[in-house]
């Protein structure tokens, strides 16, 4: 497919206060430190044919849901549990569900789950309106981002195969600005020298932004050779971010992929979509970091992503 032909299924608004959930819907949606995640009450009750479905606590193994007054928990590695709420907001015509404050580990299933169970389902992010710098710079520490890295481990619904360990596997990283976790993936994951293909965000949420890629992940790029092979997906797009890694795979046929998911939020969306959607074994690997809580300061535009109807196309 021509990129002139590829559909777009992405509506942007330049702030959350314009956008509004279609009618007759479900809103799934947690809140972190980050102020992009928070949602104001009069922005909800403008909404009055939208269920608000708040996720108010989130775990390694389980999140605790708020949904209509009653609070209950819900396993991340329970389909059943996940299929029990997720059936229960179909009596909307839509579902979305809103990332920006969600950790992977919690959002991840629910995609899936959401997917399994055929609601139209929609994603929104809210990017953020700036990183906060880091005080002390160290070398691959540009943004002051994440307090620790927990361990690569498989998020909950996505088991790690032990078949891709073969080393002819392609290794896809998809890079944000924190060189330290590219550089520990790749410790952890041990893949090829030339089979480490990395991606970087182009364009980004703002223009500087692949240029400070760049420079976070440049000494573990140049260790590696891994520069020669970067590939180019725009940074705020599952989509574009799928379409890449359908080049990838296409320059090698009938082979297995990892895809390391140490960038944006958006590629994280699209390696889940192509998780679903490839033909061949796919592992997601994951490095669990924790957030620093004052991380990002403002929001800007507003994504929604329509992901059943690109996997129904």
């Amino acid at each position: 497919m021509k990129v002139s032909e590829r559909p777009v299924l992405t509506e942007t608004y330049e702030t959350l206060s314009v956008f509004s959930p279609g009618p007759d819907s479900s809103y799934i949606f947690g809140t972190s430190h980050e102020e992009r995640s928070a949602h104001s009450q009069e922005w909800e009750a403008a909404r009055p044919n939208v269920d608000f479905v708040r996720i108010i606590s989130q775990f390694d193994d389980r999140f605790t849901v708020d949904l209509n007054g009653a609070t209950f928990d819900v396993a991340l590695r329970s389909l059943t549990q996940l299929r029990n709420l997720l059936s229960g907001l179909a009596r909307r015509s839509r579902l979305y569900i809103d990332i920006t404050g969600l950790e992977h580990q919690v959002w991840a299933p629910l995609i899936r789950s959401a997917l399994d169970v055929g609601i139209q389902t929609y994603v929104v992010y809210v990017e953020p309106g700036d990183y906060r710098l880091s005080a002390t710079r160290r070398e691959g520490e540009i943004f002051d981002l994440s307090e620790r890295i927990n361990g690569v481990a498989p998020l909950p619904g996505f088991a790690s195969l032990n078949e891709l360990d073969a080393p002819d596997v392609p290794f896809v990283a998809l890079l944000g600005f924190e060189g330290i976790r590219f550089r520990y993936v790749l410790e952890v994951s041990q893949p090829s020298r030339n089979k480490i293909i990395p991606i970087v965000g182009v364009p980004g949420f703002r223009p500087e932004y692949p240029f400070y890629t760049y420079d976070g992940n440049r000494p573990v790029l140049e260790d590696n050779s891994a520069w020669v092979r970067v590939r180019f997906a725009k940074a705020n797009c599952p989509f574009s971010l799928w379409y890449t890694l359908k080049d990838v795979a296409l320059e090698h046929p009938a082979a297995s992929m990892k895809i390391a998911m140490i960038g944006t939020k958006p590629h994280a969306v699209g390696a889940i979509l192509f998780y679903f959607t490839h033909s061949e074994p796919v592992e997601l690997v994951y490095d669990h970091p924790k957030r620093k809580e004052k991380r990002t300061e403002g929001s800007s535009r507003v994504l929604v992503y329509a992901i059943s109807a690109f996997v129904k196309q």
